[in-house]
C-alpha cells in the first residue's frame, strides 16, 4: 500500500494542479500576517489544501488506481478548487470535530502518564526526570501515531463511500466504530505501510519546521505542508480503496 501511495504522490508532485495549489498557498500565507485579512486567508488556505487533497483522492478512486488514467484526470490547473467543494467542507468540519476529540484524548493520556509533572521542571528550572522525559516522549509519539494513522483512513473511507457534505461528514465521523477499524487492525500490510508513511510524514514535518525558521525559505513551508498532508491522506485513500471496495 505504501509503495502505491508514494507512486501516485510522486506522479502528482510536479503536475500543474500541485504547482498552482502550492503557489496559491504561498501567496495567501503572506496575507495571514496582515490583521484585516488574517482569518479569511487562513480559512482559505485550509480549504485550498483540502480541496486539492480531496480532488486528487477522488480521482484516484474514480480511475481505480490506474496511473496513466489518473494523470489524465488530474491535468486541470484549477478544477480542484470547485469540483468537490461540498465534500471538502464536510472533511474540514469532520476533522475539526475529531481534532477536539484528539486533544481531549491527548490531555487524558498525558495526565494519566504524568507528562505535565515532567514538563513543568523544564520551564521552572527544577530537576528533570530523564526516565519521565523518555516516557513523555513515548506517550507523545503514541498520540501522534494514533492521530496520523486514524485521520487518513477515516478520510479515505469518506472519499470512497461519501458524496456531498452530509455523507462525507457522516462517513468520516462514523469511521471511529465502522468496519474499517477492525480491517486495519487485522491487516499486516496496512499496519506496516501505515508505519512507513507515518515516519516519512514525520520527517517531512521536521523538515517543514526547519524551513519555517530559515527566513529565505520560510515561504516554502505551506507548500511542504501541502505535500505532507497529501501523502498522508492519499495513503488513507489507497488503503481504504484496497480494503473496502469489495
Amino acid at each position: 500500500m505504501w509503495r502505491e501511495a508514494l507512486l501516485f504522490w510522486k506522479i502528482s508532485v510536479l503536475k500543474i494542479p500541485t504547482l498552482v495549489a502550492a503557489f496559491l498557498l504561498i501567496l495567501f500565507s503572506v496575507f495571514t500576517f496582515m490583521p484585516p485579512f488574517s482569518l479569511p486567508a487562513l480559512l482559505f488556505n485550509y480549504y485550498l489544501t483540502f480541496s486539492y487533497v480531496v480532488f486528487m483522492s477522488k480521482k484516484y478512486i474514480e480511475t481505480e488506481g490506474n496511473p496513466s488514467t489518473f494523470e489524465e484526470a488530474t491535468n486541470s490547473p484549477i478544477k480542484f478548487l470547485y469540483s468537490y467543494a461540498s465534500e471538502t467542507i464536510g472533511v474540514l468540519v469532520a476533522q475539526f470535530l475529531l481534532t477536539l476529540g484528539a486533544i481531549l484524548f491527548a490531555l487524558i493520556v498525558f495526565s494519566v502518564g504524568g507528562v505535565w509533572s515532567v514538563i513543568k521542571p523544564l520551564f521552572m528550572g527544577g530537576d528533570v526526570s530523564w526516565t519521565g522525559l523518555v516516557l513523555s516522549l513515548v506517550l507523545s509519539l503514541f498520540v501522534y501515531f494514533s492521530v496520523v494513522t486514524s485521520f487518513p483512513i477515516f478520510f479515505g473511507r469518506a472519499m470512497l463511500r461519501g458524496k456531498g457534505f452530509s455523507q462525507t461528514l457522516s462517513y468520516f465521523l462514523t469511521s471511529l466504530y465502522a468496519e474499517i477499524s477492525w480491517k486495519t487492525i487485522l491487516n499486516w500490510d496496512y499496519i506496516k505501510s501505515s508505519a512507513i508513511v507515518s515516519l516519512i510524514t514525520l520527517c517531512l514535518l521536521v523538515l517543514n519546521l526547519l524551513i519555517a525558521f530559515i527566513t529565505p525559505l520560510a515561504l516554502l513551508a505551506p507548500a511542504v505542508t501541502l505535500l505532507n498532508l497529501y501523502l498522508l491522506y492519499l495513503f488513507g485513500t489507497v488503503a481504504s480503496f484496497r480494503l473496502l471496495r469489495f
